[in-house]
């Protein structure tokens, strides 16, 4: 039981047994013990048998603030309030994150009760939200309702042990050198000093750290879960849109804004996606159609050449491993294509054949513009609690604020079709082949993003921009760690290890059967589903 359960120990739980009401003469069997061992610890109090928690300190400063762990009952029709926990951790600046014994699910055989963070803009009951902004925490009052998903997560009876930072304000690329409020967490990989990227940077930091925290929960809009999964060297899994209802969760551009799950083991992002979404995408794929991976030549290949080898290797891999459906034995097809040369050909009527003219401003006059939208309630707020000051954020939010109140109601009236538009025409040119198609993408390029460096926040986005591809189909994606390139780092004078992922791409409402394919390819290839946690997702490989 104590290999299995890391808040449970014999010692110091069992130095001292009190057993009462127990016939003279008697004694405990060894079977009794056993099962004595496999229940607790409990702390009696006031006359009831109280769960007791480990505590473990969160020196990665992942955290915004910790719960006190409860177990809801599915039988009740209201999840009751979270409680901060409010205790310091084991090092300075540091939160404590409270964790529950696996020993009742151990013992009775149950499935693994997950222990989960969540970002913070899902709304949690009784808690005020932050956004990782000081002036909106300032003027947010606890929260009535949680969000679907996470009243989803508690009454599937996950653990919720905490809220975790993000870019200020969710939509801002914050780099570490960008952070001004809170401080930025610490990505575990390479030397511990590299970017954890954002803006879901905690959750995916926080995975990537502890042994004692199973998954996360984040948001992905534009690259902002994708990316931290990449720099911290997870599983991600990005949903079809429409697969969690966006009620009680802060929003930036909900035509955008799914959430997603983090973890170090592929095992658990299934029962992450059972317990927290309630309208999972489930088609499967057609009968009688063979597989293609589709290999975009606007976004393949990437430098450097150590990280397009190991992405080559998982595209040989889909080639050789991808699932026979129907037992013909039909080889898969990779076929090399350019999103700009299709739309010479094929492109929607009224439209030009240049992607790059007609999907210019497109980000700016949607996304920016929403964005802006969206904030203006908690610009007027502070306001009007301020004697008229407007509250503080970083520099790239007020420079993207105002790119967004820049655009008239009618800009983004035309954006948004040109953007509908465009999403057809993807549609169509990658998923309605004849095939079944998947694409592979990358994530980043791989290379060293020290804390400690000022990186500019990309100020024209492209909706071309690989990380915009799920967004506007509203398809399904899963980040696949693949392996790791070396670097000279200036931190530590060694020789360090950066992951590299790759990023596959299935059909809208392929949700389940894109995770299929990659149990099947892991299965088959001998890919490891586990990554370790600290600075390298498999030591020993070299």
């Amino acid at each position: 039981m104590e290999r299995d359960d890391d808040v449970y120990r014999q010692d110091p739980f069992l130095q001292r047994l009190v057993i009462t009401n127990v016939a003279e003469g008697k004694t405990l069997t060894d079977e009794c013990r056993g099962y004595i061992a496999g229940l607790g610890p409990y702390l009696l109090a006031n006359s009831k048998l109280k769960p007791v928690c480990r505590l473990y300190g969160d020196h990665q400063h992942a955290f915004l603030a910790t719960l006190k762990p409860y177990l809801a009952d599915p039988a009740f029709e209201d999840v009751p309030p979270h409680l901060q926990l409010k205790a310091a951790g084991t090092s300075y600046d540091c939160l404590a994150v409270a964790v529950p014994s696996r020993c009742p699910e151990i013992l009775s055989g149950g499935e693994r009760q997950l222990r989960v963070a969540v970002k913070d803009i899902f709304r949690v009951k009784g808690l005020q939200t932050s956004l990782n902004n000081k002036a909106y925490y300032s003027i947010s009052e606890p929260a009535k309702w949680s969000a679907d998903l996470v009243d989803s997560l508690v009454v599937n009876k996950a653990h919720i042990v905490g809220l975790t930072k993000l870019s200020s304000m969710i939509h801002a690329r914050e780099e570490p050198m960008d952070a001004v409020d809170f401080l930025t967490p610490f990505n575990p990989r390479g030397d511990g000093y590299q970017s954890p990227a954002g803006s879901s940077s905690s959750s995916a930091a926080a995975v990537a750290s502890y042994d004692w925290l199973d998954g996360a929960i984040g948001t992905d809009t534009s690259g902002s879960g994708r990316r931290p999964a990449m720099a911290n060297g997870i599983w991600q899994f990005r949903p079809s849109h429409d697969s969690c209802s966006l009620e009680e969760v802060v929003t930036t551009f909900p035509l955008f804004d799914p959430p997603v799950v983090f973890s170090r083991d592929f095992g658990n992002i299934r029962q992450l996606l059972d317990s927290a979404f309630d309208e999972i995408q489930t088609s499967g794929w057609s009968s009688g159609k063979a597989y293609e991976v589709l290999y975009l030549q606007e976004y393949l290949p990437v430098p450097p050449g150590e990280q397009m080898q190991l992405i080559d290797d998982f595209i040989q891999d889909l080639r050789l491993y991808l699932p026979d459906r129907d037992c013909q034995g039909r080889p898969v097809t990779i076929t090399k294509l350019s999103l700009r040369e299709a739309c010479t050909t094929t492109h929607p009527s009224d439209t030009p054949d240049d992607l790059d003219f007609y999907l210019q401003n497109v980000i700016q006059e949607t996304y920016h513009y929403e964005y802006n939208q969206s904030s203006e309630a908690f610009r007027e707020q502070y306001a009007a609690d301020h004697n008229g000051s407007p509250p503080y954020v970083i520099p790239s939010v007020q420079r993207r604020w105002a790119k967004g109140a820049a655009v008239t109601p009618a800009q983004n009236e035309e954006a948004l079709n040109k953007l509908a538009i465009y999403k057809n025409w993807l549609q169509e040119t990658l998923f309605e082949r004849g095939t079944e198609a998947l694409v592979v993408l990358p994530v980043a390029n791989a290379e060293p993003n020290y804390r400690d460096t000022v990186t500019p926040s990309p100020e024209d986005q492209s909706a071309l921009d690989e990380l915009f591809l799920s967004p506007i189909l509203g398809a399904p994606d899963i980040v696949v760690p693949l392996g790791d390139i070396s670097y000279q780092s200036r931190i530590t004078n060694k020789v360090e290890y950066l992951p590299v992922v790759a990023n596959l791409v299935a059909a809208p409402g392929k949700d389940h059967e894109l995770l299929r394919v990659v149990e099947t390819i892991l299965s088959k290839s001998g890919r490891p589903t586990v990554v370790a946690m600290g600075s390298r997702m498999f030591p020993g490989v070299l």
